[in-house]
């Protein structure tokens, strides 16, 4: 009876000395592919990318960089394109309204939001596509999770990190368009943008940052009476040289109050 006792306890330490060194290796796989998460599909987004310009571009759009978000399904070409002449055959993409030749202190990515227009949007719908995923971020649990915007240009990839989820009228958007602003005319703008917010993020923006504005349209604002034309934008900032990335603090501002009010409308989600 002791000699099989031995033996069980000796089977025992054997199987709880394999299940630790599983737990090791998981643990290592985990955080290698935490530190390689940010290179690895930067290769793969500037292959995609110069594999779409070459199938795609001509004189209506070039393709001038890649958008990828996380939390969703957004990983699209970043198309320029003056005349908005897109023909059936481009895809999923995003656009924006200038051709620049180096990283801008303030670039607008535009996208299309067909379908998730209703007064309760729904969270990365897999059937959806364009920007129509963009509305995830009007939830709090979901912003929680996801607070990072990765754009690949020139053969390099840019992290940029949210400090603003905003719903501005077609009017005070407009305002904002303009491309590589002055440092008082950033300031303003974050300003702007920081007041607006239906998030607070626990991040510092400034004059001094390179900013990306993702913009999309939306129609929860239709069911208040004389609201105007809205969209739906989200603001982030460069990460910094030597900043690390980092799950920070976000809350509702008071401006979260007219969204609640406005999700009491209804789920009817209609098409454009």
């Amino acid at each position: 009876m002791r000699k099989r006792s031995k033996l069980l306890i000796k089977h025992k330490k054997t199987v709880f000395l394999l299940v630790g060194i599983l737990s090791f290796l998981c643990l290592l796989v985990a955080v290698l592919l935490l530190v390689f998460y940010d290179y690895y599909p930067v290769e793969s987004r500037i292959n995609k990318l110069n594999k779409y310009s070459e199938n795609h571009d001509n004189e209506d759009y070039t393709t001038t960089g890649w958008i990828r978000v996380q939390g969703t399904d957004i990983d699209y070409p970043v198309l320029y394109a003056p005349g908005y002449n897109f023909d059936v055959n481009v895809g999923n993409f995003a656009w924006n309204e200038v051709n620049p030749d180096h990283l801008l202190n303030k670039m607008t990515i535009n996208g299309h939001n067909i379908l998730n227009l209703s007064t309760n949007p729904k969270v990365t719908d897999p059937n959806h596509g364009r920007f129509e995923q963009l509305m995830s971020f009007i939830y709090l649990d979901f912003v929680k999770e996801n607070k990072y915007i990765q754009f690949t240009y020139q053969g390099k990839d840019y992290l940029y990190k949210i400090f603003s989820v905003s719903t501005p009228s077609l009017g005070d958007t407009n305002a904002f368009l303009d491309e590589d602003l002055s440092k008082d005319e950033l300031k303003d703008y974050i300003k702007q943008s920081l007041e607006d917010s239906i998030f607070e993020f626990n991040i510092d923006v400034n004059e001094d940052d390179k900013i990306i504005s993702l913009l999309t349209c939306t129609r929860m604002y239709d069911v208040i009476p004389n609201a105007g034309t809205h969209n739906f934008r989200v603001d982030a900032r460069l990460v910094r040289d030597g900043e690390l990335k980092t799950n920070y603090g976000v809350k509702k501002t008071d401006k979260y109050k007219e969204i609640d009010d406005i999700m009491k409308g209804g789920e009817n989600n209609d098409k454009a």
